[in-house]
């Protein structure tokens, strides 16, 4: 199986909205959103912002030639040390405390912000591959994060990330006002010292 992993640009928006249209199907499953009038979830727009994001990165996966799915890695973080003194920035204050401990609070930080395989291409190592892939291209500190309703992807990443890092990761439960649900933080193996 020939996997390749192409960094996506504005003429291939086209591309990535098909298969986001794919990817919210699945994911309709989980936050029970329907289509528009149109029949779409999304509308002429889409995209248009990112492509100027400079902390946005947009890429395509094939599987043997085929589209396969698309994943977009943003460069910053949930956590927020440091902010006003709330119950809720309490409990991010103690969390990052713990990530502090582990040195998960240091450097640049990246967000699987969407990630995506078709059906067809799941169970065969596809994913697993373009996620180490990403996590070596981009050095520093990891945040995956998954909605609290999606299990399956819950059991992916920890066995995504547990075998990339060989189980040294941490994983907090945030509630708030950027994130509800698991988040698993890691050093990339090419952002640690002899990595």
């Amino acid at each position: 199986m020939n996997i390749e992993i192409i960094r996506a640009t504005r003429g291939d928006t086209a591309v990535l909205r098909h298969l986001y249209e794919l990817y919210c199907h699945d994911f309709s499953e989980f936050t029970g959103s329907d289509v528009d009038a149109t029949g779409m979830y999304t509308d002429d727009g889409f995209l248009s912002g990112y492509w100027r994001e400079p902390d946005w990165s947009s890429f395509l996966v094939k599987v043997d030639g085929h589209w396969a799915g698309f994943a977009w890695v943003l460069k910053s973080s949930l956590f927020r040390p440091g902010a006003e003194d709330t119950t809720e920035e309490t409990r991010l204050r103690a969390q990052g405390t713990a990530l502090q401990e582990v040195g998960f609070l240091e450097g640049e930080h990246h967000l699987i912000e969407e990630f995506f395989v078709m059906r067809k291409y799941r169970h065969q190592g596809v994913g697993e591959h373009v996620a180490h892939r990403l996590f070596d291209l981009y050095p520093g500190i990891w945040e995956v994060s998954e909605i609290v309703e999606n299990i399956p992807a819950q059991a992916f990443w920890r066995k995504v990330i547990g075998r990339y890092t060989g189980g040294k990761f941490v994983e907090v439960i945030l509630d708030n006002d950027l994130w509800r649900g698991p988040v698993q933080v890691f050093a990339s193996r090419r952002g640690t010292k002899g990595g």
